[in-house]
């Protein structure tokens, strides 16, 4: 009897658990007896010149703690062509490919939703975004690991560079539409934070920086999302959409550093970790949870639960369990994840307690600044 065959790639922008994600896949279909199929750059392997690459019996053992893919990826979506369907059944069949597991954020997933709807091929999924913007999962892959390595960034910043200098800096967060990445600044003391999903007026900021860098002792640190929507200001514009029509905006940090320099005389300057914060090591959490779900996938794929994705699940906010279990692909449809009232305070542009529980179960509990030996010290020789 032949051996069923499995492809498993990954689609869209990095996140670092993207290879423990794969390494769970994988290890997972191996002991099931699946022949495994790899496909390089996301959709773009079933496309007219798409490679793969047979991964049944390759040790992959080094990728379980490695951030990054691989197997790399792109954004490509197969309907986007004219005839990019065609070619992916074309594809489908050539390689004698019975399975598909695909793994990546709305825009691949919301992909793989389509080919189940037209019933081309079975297939599952798996999620991952530092966004965290995706439904029905209680955190995606890959954003614990880029929370703290922000938070870790946006604390480095301030308690060296912005107290030091009495400066303000304003540290810029790669984010979608969604303001959890940088809303992750906050575990690291950020003064203020400007998140994504609704237009924040100039004035406010300016004002709350004014206030924020005297109550500091002349010194301030702002979080602010790369998508954020300012009166008056605005950062540079990808000069076109990509394959799924999104066109994202950056470097809005340096137009609101010249506002507030300007409204402040203030020395206001700019750090930008952009990628840094979706590559490297992922944390532990993050790889934990990250090859669960690989082996959810396939499990999905041989119990016969096509058009489902696996999902990180917390049973109960009294508690940091952290359990995987799955969901429809239909929620990829139309459906955000943003960060609402609840967890955000728009008119102080601070984060609320909420957001603190929601972040404990990978960052741990929050700790205010003030109460570490070196922020204690910083208070005697300000004070």
């Amino acid at each position: 009897m032949n051996k069923k065959t499995v492809l498993i790639f990954t689609g869209g922008g990095l996140a670092p658990a993207l290879n423990p994600t794969l390494y769970g896949a994988i290890t997972r279909a191996r002991k099931e007896g699946f022949r495994i199929l790899g496909g390089l750059y996301g959709w773009a392997c079933l496309g007219a010149n798409g490679k793969t690459i047979d991964l049944t019996k390759i040790d992959l053992e080094i990728i379980k703690k490695n951030g990054g893919t691989f197997l790399r990826s792109s954004r490509t979506n197969p309907f986007n062509s004219k005839n990019g369907l065609a070619e992916l059944k074309k594809r489908i069949k050539k390689l004698k490919i019975d399975y598909i597991i695909a793994i990546g954020g709305d825009d691949t997933l919301g992909a793989a939703y389509k080919l189940h709807q037209e019933s081309i091929i079975p297939i599952a999924g798996a999620p991952k975004t530092i966004d965290n913007d995706l439904p029905e999962t209680y955190w995606s892959p890959g954003f614990p690991s880029a929370a703290y390595y922000f938070s870790q960034f946006v604390k480095e910043i301030r308690e060296d560079a912005a107290y030091a200098l009495s400066r303000i800096f304003i540290v810029e967060a790669l984010t979608a539409k969604a303001g959890w990445p940088v809303a992750a600044g906050a575990y690291g003391g950020a003064d203020l934070i400007i998140p994504p999903e609704k237009p924040i007026d100039l004035k406010l900021i300016i004002r709350l920086a004014k206030k924020r860098y005297r109550e500091n002792k002349n010194f301030a640190v702002i979080a602010i999302s790369n998508q954020a929507k300012i009166s008056g200001i605005k950062g540079e514009e990808d000069e076109q959409k990509d394959q799924f029509g999104v066109k994202r905006q950056n470097y809005i940090s340096l137009a609101l550093a010249k506002s507030l320099k300007a409204a402040l005389g203030i020395e206001t300057k700019v750090a930008i970790p952009a990628n840094y914060v979706e590559t490297g090591r992922p944390i532990k959490i993050d790889c934990e949870i990250g090859i669960k779900l690989g082996e959810k996938a396939v499990n999905l794929i041989r119990k016969n639960k096509f058009g489902q994705m696996a999902a990180v699940k917390r049973p109960s906010w009294q508690s940091n369990s952290i359990t995987v279990d799955c969901a429809p692909l239909s929620a990829m449809r139309n459906k955000k994840k943003p960060m609402d009232e609840s967890f955000f305070d728009f008119k102080n542009l601070r984060v609320k307690q909420k957001m603190f529980d929601y972040l404990e179960p990978m960052l741990g509990k929050y700790e205010p600044e003030k109460n570490n030996d070196y922020n204690q010290l910083i208070d005697k020789i300000i004070r």
